[in-house]
């Protein structure tokens, strides 16, 4: 696979990563061929303050503060219990809206909602939605009687292969879903689609209506998926492969949706909103993964500064449908990322899954 590194340079935590190697390797040639004691020490803070505020500035990248009154208008943020998806709901919850979050357990929900709402001074309903159980996303949808916004934005990363209670990949099925042969079946691999695929197909009609927006959180990850992608072939489970691929599938969905549904003034984007460590999303990593991760921190956003691109995608005009962002503006996505093909065959396959697992509902 070749790495698109046109497209890895553009974000901010690659260069404030090059920006960090760049400046530790100054730093050791200046510290052992240049100062001498007693500057040494006094050097090395006054390098570390500075290096410290601009990092801080490369890696925060573009910044987005929304305005709008949404005193009439009702979003849905999938995964809001924590992270990112708690931060947009509170924000969007600050600018008036009507957010319902979808989060798993009813009383937790419940409980997340009053928060939020005690927090922005706004309403904030919390309903119980297990993405991973099509039932739970079917009576999750039964509830919901307007939509302006939808915000998929929950996801996870499983170490090992696990499948799902309707028997899809859990990272894929929650994500989207690839495809493993189950009880003679394609079980949908890992899109972060299957969850929130059936979600967006059962509140288009209330879409339709309102002319509302469809919001999924991808990630620059999906750069590692094969540019020859099959999703339906059942493949050996490999942790980076299985998020990469459910990540490439979040685009795709919303440039397939924006191609079917877009002349009837509904409008998808896919977004990457940067590296954050600190998300629930890593719950499950390994010892290795903790290190790596704990070093990448320096060039890490705040959850707040990961949620500005989802709130631009959500409320800005100046956002693309049908496109994939970052930063707070259109990016370079992998070019499968906008392979109509292949978001054809991925629309259908999903289909195909979502039927198959929910007929008897």
């Amino acid at each position: 696979m070749a790495l698109p590194i046109r497209t890895l340079l553009v974000e901010p935590e690659i260069q404030s990563i090059i920006f960090f190697s760049v400046n530790s390797l100054a730093l050791i040639y200046v510290l052992l061929l240049v100062v001498t004691w007693p500057y040494t020490l006094v050097y090395l803070i006054a390098h570390a303050a500075v290096f410290f505020i601009i990092n801080k500035r490369i890696s925060s990248g573009r910044s987005y503060t929304p305005n709008k009154n949404l005193s009439n208008q009702t979003v849905i943020v999938t995964g809001a219990a924590t992270g990112i998806g708690r931060v947009t709901a509170l924000e969007l919850a600050k600018l008036e809206a009507r957010v319902i979050v979808g989060i798993r357990g009813q009383e937790r929900a419940e409980r997340i909602a009053q928060e939020l709402s005690n927090e922005s001074r706004g309403n904030v309903i919390g309903y119980h939605l297990d993405l991973s159980d099509l039932s739970s996303v079917k009576a999750f949808a039964d509830k919901i009687d307007k939509v302006d916004i939808l915000i998929n934005n929950a996801g996870v990363a499983k170490q090992h292969e696990e499948l799902t209670k309707d028997g899809l990949e859990s990272t894929f099925g929650t994500n989207h879903s690839k495809l493993y042969l189950y009880n003679n079946l394609f079980i949908i691999f890992y899109l972060h689609l299957v969850g929130h695929f059936y979600l967006t197909q059962l509140l288009l009609p209330l879409f339709i209506q309102s002319n509302g927006r469809i919001v999924n959180v991808s990630s620059i990850m999906h750069v590692f998926a094969s540019q020859n992608i099959d999703f339906s072939k059942n493949n050996s489970y490999n942790r980076i492969v299985a998020y990469a691929e459910s990540k490439l599938a979040n685009i795709l969905h919303a440039v397939e949706l924006q191609r079917r549904y877009g002349d009837r003034d509904i409008k998808a984007y896919a977004l990457h909103p940067g590296s954050i460590p600190s998300t629930e999303l890593s719950r499950e990593k390994t010892p290795i993964l903790t290190v790596l991760m704990a070093t990448a921190a320096i060039s890490a956003k705040t959850i707040a500064q990961g949620a500005m691109t989802t709130l631009y995608c959500a409320l800005s005009d100046e956002a693309q449908p049908g496109k994939y962002h970052s930063n707070c503006r259109v990016a370079q996505a992998s070019p499968v990322a906008y392979n109509s093909k292949k978001a054809q065959e991925l629309w259908s396959l999903s289909e195909k899954i979502v039927d198959d697992k929910t007929k008897h509902l």
